[in-house]
């Protein structure tokens, strides 16, 4: 694939006054670079949670960076979660392709470590399969006593609510998601917009009204009305989940100031014979609702 760039050629007169120089014209002209495709990967989206559900596992095949090939979902893999007890073997969707789920009644246990294991797959059209795993833990998670709901107005583009907190730190060394829903819809729906946070400072603490959310009026999704529903979830995750997520968000945004360093990878916790990206996630689950007034 080639790529028509603009590059201007600057044309300078010298003059008299020492090293001076005066910008004269400019021109252009058509260069023509190509793009290699780069190593394709399996990509993995999938956790286990205290939930009692269909855990859920996406398999993906990347593309390349000019996004000439879109993301492929992997078909007819063999994907399990066990926590060296129990096994629970996970079944492809039979509409959604490449999500494989588990039976509904498969829930995880707090302090347990939970390994996702995934096998016939050929990622890199080789002829030969290749194996995948990753581990991640579940740990527990703080309770919520209680959440507002505030608004508050800095400028006239610059409104909206603030999430505030109310629950005692269960103390040591805790990482935390919380995730808002709306009328039982999630509105971060994204890794991006996941509010991640570790409890420094808050070590066996009470948080008294902590702004843990802020949902903006300028977006439609989380414009409140009163009688809207607001659920908090609050989820205890690991520090490698945390860091994974803090990266996404970093890799996402864009490069300020516009000679910082390049970007690269997030960490991933799945280990492979081949290239994998992605994160398998384990985590506790607490949630509280009110009625927006």
């Amino acid at each position: 694939m080639q790529m028509k760039i603009y590059i201007k050629k600057l044309k300078f007169i010298p003059v008299v006054f020492g090293l001076t120089a005066i910008l004269f014209g400019a021109c252009t002209e058509d260069i023509y670079p190509s793009f290699d495709s780069t190593t394709t990967r399996l990509v993995v989206d999938g956790s286990i949670t205290t939930d009692t559900t269909e855990q859920q596992v996406t398999l993906l095949k990347s593309g390349d960076p000019l996004n000439r090939n879109p993301l492929l979902y992997v078909s007819n893999a063999i994907v399990s979660i066990t926590d060296g007890t129990d096994t629970y073997n996970l079944t492809e969707d039979s509409v959604k392709k490449g999500v494989y789920k588990t039976k509904p009644n498969v829930f995880g246990k707090i302090g347990k470590k939970y390994t996702l294991n995934i096998s016939n797959v050929d990622i890199n059209n080789d002829g030969v399969f290749e194996n995948y795993s990753a581990s991640d833990s579940i740990k527990e998670i703080n309770p919520i006593d209680s959440f507002k709901i505030v608004y508050q107005v800095n400028g006239p583009q610059d409104k909206g609510w603030l999430v505030l907190l109310y629950s005692r730190d269960i103390g040591g060394r805790n990482f935390y998601a919380i995730k808002i829903k709306k009328n039982d819809v999630l509105i971060t729906d994204s890794l991006k917009e996941i509010s991640i946070s570790p409890n420094t400072g808050f070590e066996g603490r009470y948080y008294t009204g902590l702004s843990v959310y802020a949902l903006s009026d300028s977006k439609r999704d989380e414009r409140l009305k009163i009688g809207d529903k607001i659920t908090m979830e609050l989820e205890g995750i690991t520090e490698e989940y945390f860091n994974f997520i803090d990266g996404s968000k970093q890799e996402s945004q864009p490069k300020i100031p516009i000679f910082s360093g390049p970007s690269a990878n997030v960490l991933t916790n799945i280990k492979s014979t081949n290239n994998a990206v992605g994160f398998f996630a384990a985590y506790s689950i607490q949630r509280k609702s009110l009625i927006y007034k």
